[in-house]
């Protein structure tokens, strides 16, 4: 298992104080490493392996720099430890004894400019082909379509970038892409399954009717309400292995749906 040792001395280095971290951190990987030993579940690594290899692989970065100024365009998009560790948890922790996955829900609550767009697409990307065999659905939303389209951008230039976007009167591709004013999105069929991945704005009055085992809400501590968050829960009731991720970097009101969701995350971290 290529990554395991990564993300076991990852969570190993933030509880003995190797890696500095906050509360939140620590607690994060005390429970890593105690579910490890709980009977209650068991560590599959396949599926997380799976998509670290995928997103490795197959997408490289779309801009930005190194913190030497080096460009990272067309580099690699090679994944940090903390990201790892990420994957592994959602991917790889099963109700024991089954085909279930542990966790249907997460926040991914980091400072701005740490990639965290490029790595929510990147891992709704690796998901949707590794669900493939049960027609995977993702949608990427956040408070605008603006924010929503940085994802899909990113993973649009990676399928270009591979040769497998469909262009009309060119042999070859396997992803459908359509990017115009009415829709974001890109569809593959493949010999064992298909792929679903469009990218929406929150807009609580037109997403009633949505089905789908993925979605990214990013930038939530912009969402105006938890109804915009919700219907993505509501949404992925047809699937048992399902996948709600919402990111942020931070907010000013307390009291918002972000803050709220902090207190109710601090509450499972404290064990309450």
């Amino acid at each position: 298992h290529k990554n395991w040792h990564h993300v076991l001395d990852y969570a190993e280095g933030i509880v003995d104080g190797s890696i500095t971290a906050n509360k939140e951190r620590i607690q994060a990987a005390e429970r890593f490493l105690e579910d490890l030993k709980n009977p209650a579940y068991e560590i599959k690594h396949e599926g997380p392996e799976f998509c670290i290899g995928i997103i490795e692989q197959t997408l490289c970065h779309q801009q930005g720099e190194d913190l030497k100024g080096h460009p990272l365009r067309g580099t690699p998009f090679l994944l940090e430890p903390w990201e790892k560790f990420i994957v592994y948890n959602l991917v790889g922790f099963y109700l024991a004894g089954t085909n279930i996955v542990r966790f249907h829900e997460s926040l991914i609550f980091i400072p701005r400019k740490n990639g965290k767009t490029g790595f929510a697409a990147a891992l709704a990307w690796a998901l949707s082909l590794w669900y493939r065999r049960s027609g995977s659905k993702c949608y990427i939303t956040s408070a605008a379509l603006m924010q929503s389209l940085e994802a899909f951008n990113f993973l649009d230039y990676n399928v270009d970038r591979m040769g497998e976007k469909q262009v009309r009167g060119k042999a070859g591709g396997l992803v459908k892409v359509i990017d115009n004013n009415n829709e974001h999105s890109m569809t593959a069929t493949l010999s064992d399954g298909s792929f679903f991945i469009r990218a929406l704005a929150a807009n609580p009055d037109a997403q009633d009717s949505l089905n789908c085992n993925i979605a990214i809400c990013d930038e939530i501590h912009a969402f105006k309400q938890p109804k915009q968050y919700n219907l993505f829960k509501e949404a992925m009731k047809a699937y048992t292995n399902k996948l709600l991720i919402g990111i942020s970097t931070a907010g000013d009101d307390a009291q918002g749906f972000l803050g709220q969701r902090i207190k109710y995350c601090r509450q499972i971290l404290d064990g309450t």
